[in-house]
């Protein structure tokens, strides 16, 4: 029997020791791979860090670009005033319609690129709004300024076209075009010459005289006459 108990604790004792080291090595595996996890963990971490902290300084630069080329608001400003008749237009207000599309720091009405605001047309890069009311040109001028826009400039035919087609009507409608009481000549509200060559004004370019349009046709009005009236911007 003492043989037989020794044949069996030679042949049972390697196959402990091999579980054994079989076991240790499966544990320092794992703590290998933990580690190298907890490396790559960390080197993910600070790639992440510097990802951040590169976005920001890229934020505040091209921010910083922008506050450069976009002058103050607030900065004082001379202003004058051109008499159009009894009326009184300011000339920095000119100036500002002018600047109106080509200065990247202002900002439109709607906000979104393409748009027009409800109610609006939209018609190549202008968006236009047409009044059911009446109101004198001067006033006219002033509820389209409240509204960050200014009463319509024509450019071109094709313009016009699109004007007279929305209108579907026979009526005088107002635009931003007017005598001047300095110049005595027709000036569009964002301060350029009238061109003669694209549009010819029916009737006399006195003082108090203010455009309307009719029928793919421009008149010359009485300024304190009531028509309805297009803003655009």
């Amino acid at each position: 029997m003492s043989d037989e108990e020794r044949y069996v604790t030679q042949n049972v004792q390697p196959k402990e020791r091999s579980s054994v080291q079989t076991s240790q090595l499966k544990f320092k595996d794992c703590l290998v791979m933990l580690h190298w996890y907890k490396t790559l963990l960390g080197i993910s971490g600070i790639v992440n860090c510097v990802l951040t902290l590169t976005l920001i300084t890229l934020t505040r630069l091209a921010f910083q670009g922008v506050l450069l080329q976009c002058p103050k608001e607030n900065s004082p400003n001379i202003t004058h005033e051109e008499e159009i008749g009894n009326l009184k237009v300011n000339s920095e207000a000119r100036r500002n319609i002018s600047n109106k599309d080509t200065d990247p720091c202002v900002s439109r009405t709607t906000g979104q690129t393409g748009l027009c605001p409800s109610e609006w047309l939209k018609y190549q890069e202008k968006c236009y709004w047409f009044s059911n009311e009446l109101k004198s040109w001067s006033d006219s001028y002033g509820y389209c300024s409240d509204r960050k826009s200014h009463l319509l400039i024509i450019q071109d035919q094709l313009e016009m076209a699109f004007i007279q087609k929305n209108l579907r009507q026979s009526n005088y409608v107002w635009i931003g075009l007017n005598v001047t009481s300095l110049k005595k000549t027709w000036t569009w509200v964002d301060g350029s010459p009238l061109d003669p060559k694209l549009f010819v004004i029916k009737g006399p370019a006195e003082e108090n005289s203010c455009a309307a349009t009719k029928e793919n046709k421009i008149y010359s009005e009485t300024c304190s006459s009531v028509f309805k009236w297009i803003c655009q911007y």
